[in-house]
């Protein structure tokens, strides 16, 4: 059975602008988790044997066939009352993806262990109230942009601790096939 992760990826220039933050971070207050995870914005995660992923894999690739791709900015630092430090979307990005991360599960149709409804890139996780000081003394401005092209489905790789891009199914911007309406006459 493998773990998998279902998420927004952000552009390669987001994913080391992330990285870079996190190396900050973790010069001043040494490691943390997440340090080493690379940025993306988590939908749902599960675990389920090969043949109930491709059933999965394919509720997905449906869903991702009529939706559009859309640009998204990441401009705010927050944070989680559980110690994750993280960049926060404005809100019509926000709205945007909230809406995509309500759906997912639901097209999915199996079980899931975990579902996000906030959107955000986590810079740290379970940091101590000094820690979370510190971040926020560090950092104060921030505008990361990129469009949202797809969905991307990554694999848990127990031998790195960290999860593997598995597949990026695109948005595709169809046009959602409407069934003729019936009539009597």
């Amino acid at each position: 059975m493998a773990k998998y992760s279902v998420v927004f990826n952000p552009s390669e220039t987001v994913i080391e602008a992330v990285k870079e933050l996190k190396e900050q971070l973790s010069t001043k207050i040494g490691w943390f988790p997440s340090k080493n995870s690379l940025a993306h914005i988590t939908i749902c995660e599960f675990d389920y044997e090969l043949p109930t992923y491709e059933n999965i894999k394919s509720r997905i690739t449906t869903f991702c066939r009529y939706q559009n791709p859309f640009d998204v900015t990441f401009n705010a630092f927050e944070n989680f009352t559980n110690g994750a430090f993280f960049i926060a979307p404005d809100t019509e990005s926000k709205n945007k993806m909230a809406d995509i991360m309500k759906e997912i599960p639901k097209q999915i149709q199996f079980p899931v262990n975990h579902k996000s409804s906030e959107p955000h890139i986590s810079i740290g996780r379970q940091l101590s109230a000094e820690q979370l000081k510190e971040a926020y003394n560090m950092f104060q401005e921030i505008n990361l942009n990129f469009t949202c092209e797809g969905i991307t489905i990554r694999v848990f790789n127990p031998e790195r601790k960290q999860y593997d891009v598995l597949e990026t199914i695109p948005f595709k911007g169809e046009i959602s096939p409407i069934k003729d309406d019936w009539t009597l006459f």
